[in-house]
């Protein structure tokens, strides 16, 4: 299922086992090679420590919340997590990051994303222009098949211009049928 991102903000992590609340997620850890939601930080009153739950231990969404196995899947965020800490060491956050094309042309900024909330994978970057270029369009909808690269800075997606190739003149709709065009010899006589 596609969700917009501000619908997994503060979402209830729940517990099968217990059935209770282990606390609510607080902001997406974002691997940007992947450009994937790995882990969530969590919060809550139960909660003493900095705490992480690894998407991959999430069931399911639900109407209550993330749906979890138990208390086990919500880690205390230490050294132990080795891969995970090489992620947050990235720092990498999406919403705000500038938005320009192969040709260094600015599109804009990252006002927010679609994910899929099987893989966690970010699919779409929603990109929200100048005031004056939203008069004449709406937002950018850029999907993740667009990115050329991601740095620390910006995120540079292909250029939205079509190449014109050369010695194609004429574009040729397989639908019709061919004109019979009557040879220049034949109209002069």
């Amino acid at each position: 299922m596609l969700v917009l991102n501000s619908h997994i903000q503060n979402i209830p992590v729940m517990s099968l086992q217990s059935g209770a609340s282990l606390g609510s997620t607080s902001e997406p850890i974002i691997d940007p090679r992947k450009l994937q939601i790995v882990a969530f930080k969590v919060v809550g009153p139960r909660i003493l420590e900095p705490s992480v739950l690894h998407t991959i231990d999430i069931r399911e969404l639900g109407p209550l919340g993330f749906i979890v196995d138990g208390a086990d899947n919500v880690m205390a965020l230490d050294e132990d997590l080795v891969r995970l800490q090489d992620i947050i060491k990235l720092d990498f956050h999406l919403i705000g990051k500038s938005v320009i094309d192969e040709s260094k042309k600015k599109l804009g900024k990252v006002l927010e994303y679609t994910l899929e909330t099987e893989s966690f994978l970010i699919q779409k970057i929603h990109v929200s222009q100048s005031v004056f270029k939203n008069f004449k369009n709406s937002n950018l909808i850029i999907h993740r098949a667009q990115i050329v690269e991601i740095t620390d800075r910006e995120i540079i997606v292909r250029s939205a211009t079509v190449q014109e190739q050369v010695g194609l003149t004429q574009a040729l709709n397989p639908f019709r049928k061919a004109q019979i065009v009557p040879d220049a010899i034949d109209q002069h006589q």
